[in-house]
């Protein structure tokens, strides 16, 4: 098949239509082929009775004189009203004697030219440049074989016939149509099952790795949802497999770098010299710093789709985590001075915890991080005006310019006038969680334009 046809057959339902529908036009016109040949012989074998009829009736007007011989046929008046005067057509006759002659009638009506195996004779000729039917008698008489020839023009017979095929078209076409509307809905009710398969698969999550259900689609498409299905499972371990492994780097990375930065500590305490202490002091930076990296980069990572089932999603409670979070930070934002409240009503979501704190965490570090000593941070967690659930960190240090906005998601993207020391990961991860929950994530000015605003809308929160 050309790709051109391919663009015009693009389901099962429409190929299945367009390869019935040339063998179902093709048997419409034999049937209609059939149908008018088989219901036009009896209205020509009647119209052709008609006119025997009529010739038998001139015949019976012929009389031949005793003695002499000769042939008379003088139809009354009546009989020649009932022949003349038709509603549609026009009937002529002629009577000719046993030598040929002219007797009565219409003289150059024509009739048949040699007696053949039926008695009357029929035939088409054109009289008076008209189409007409003859019908040729050929009476036996004692004098020999008098000919009456009676003709009809034909317009009873071709307005007959005509609505005759217009019937048999307009059935066949109703018939046609009858079939095809069955075939179609034939054709839907068919394909039901695997609309649905086609339907539950584009309504999943792309992270939905559950099974299909094999038993109920067809057999002819079982080998294809079990393809399916091996397919999902393997991706599943391959996530699983990514979540241990990342789970377990983070631990052995952390872990040594925890006990390195202690013995800096250490060693920047118990130094002999202020010189010493100074780069024991900057090592110690370099190293919290590296930590830092390590740890978003390793979070980064988790919050990967591929690393996460929405299986393992469960019923958190805002609130009580933006509390968790606060009395983590309290002691940073009380060295800086700076007020970080909280404006909580209880909300709750389906997510995942862990990946829930490390995108709180990194706001909060964030807004602690570029927020002026004495400044103000409120955490919030509320229900919009469309019931959606949402969290919301804003504080009123420096803002995010509207142009910058989209390119602050990026990974290892820093505004030039930055003044921190982070490593333009925080609002990457955080976009990274976000999307993966299914949420939007929403960067603005804070109140009356001071500062900056971020807000988590879950479009999906958790039944109540």
């Amino acid at each position: 098949m050309k790709a051109s046809d391919s663009a015009h057959i693009g389901t099962v339902r429409r190929r299945l239509l367009w390869l019935l529908l040339p063998p179902l036009i093709l048997l419409l016109m034999a049937g209609v082929l059939l149908d008018y040949r088989m219901g036009a012989v009896p209205v020509r074998e009647a119209y052709d009775q008609a006119l025997a009829d009529a010739a038998l009736a001139v015949s019976s007007y012929v009389r031949i004189e005793p003695g002499s011989g000769a042939i008379h046929a003088e139809l009354p008046d009546e009989a020649m009203k009932v022949l003349r005067n038709g509603r549609h057509d026009d009937m002529f006759y002629a009577v000719f004697g046993t030598d040929g002659s002219y007797v009565s009638g219409d003289r150059d009506l024509p009739a048949a030219t040699a007696a053949g195996t039926r008695n009357p004779d029929f035939m088409d000729a054109t009289f008076h440049t008209r189409e007409v039917r003859l019908a040729t008698y050929r009476s036996s008489t004692a004098a020999g074989v008098v000919t009456v020839v009676v003709a009809e023009t034909k317009l009873k017979r071709d307005h007959a016939t005509t609505r005759l095929l217009t019937g048999v078209v307009l059935t066949d076409l109703l018939q046609l149509g009858a079939i095809m509307l069955l075939v179609f809905i034939g054709v839907a009710a068919g394909l039901r099952p695997l609309l649905r398969l086609r339907d539950e698969i584009e309504t999943r999550s792309p992270r939905e790795l559950r099974a299909l259900d094999e038993t109920a689609v067809p057999g002819e498409v079982r080998p294809l949802v079990r393809a399916l299905n091996q397919l999902f499972a393997t991706v599943r371990e391959a996530a699983l497999a990514q979540q241990q492994f990342l789970a377990n780097a983070a631990h052995q990375l952390r872990t040594p770098l925890a006990g390195l930065q202690a013995q800096l500590d250490l060693l920047a305490r118990e130094a002999p010299s202020p010189a010493d202490k100074e780069k024991l002091l900057r090592l110690l930076d370099s190293c919290r710093r590296l930590a830092h990296t390590a740890n978003q980069l390793l979070a980064l990572a988790r919050a990967d789709p591929a690393a996460n089932l929405p299986e393992q999603f469960q019923r958190i409670d805002l609130r009580r985590l933006i509390e968790t979070c606060v009395t983590d930070q309290l002691d940073r934002a009380l060295a800086k001075n700076i007020d970080l409240g909280v404006e909580t009503v209880p909300t709750t979501i389906m997510g995942s915890a862990w990946l829930l704190r490390e995108l709180l965490t990194n706001l909060t570090d964030n807004a602690l991080k570029y927020t002026p000593a004495d400044g103000r941070i409120t955490l919030r967690c509320d229900n919009d005006a469309q019931r959606r659930a949402f969290l919301e960190i804003e504080d009123d240090g420096p803002g995010i310019p509207e142009s910058e906005r989209t390119n602050v998601l990026q990974r290892f993207y820093r505004m030039r006038a930055s003044s921190g020391d982070g490593c333009g990961l925080g609002l990457a991860i955080v976009d990274e969680i976000a999307r993966l929950h299914q949420a939007e994530l929403i960067l603005s000015s804070g109140e009356n334009g001071i500062g900056t605003r971020i807000r988590v809308v879950f479009v999906m929160s958790a039944s109540s």
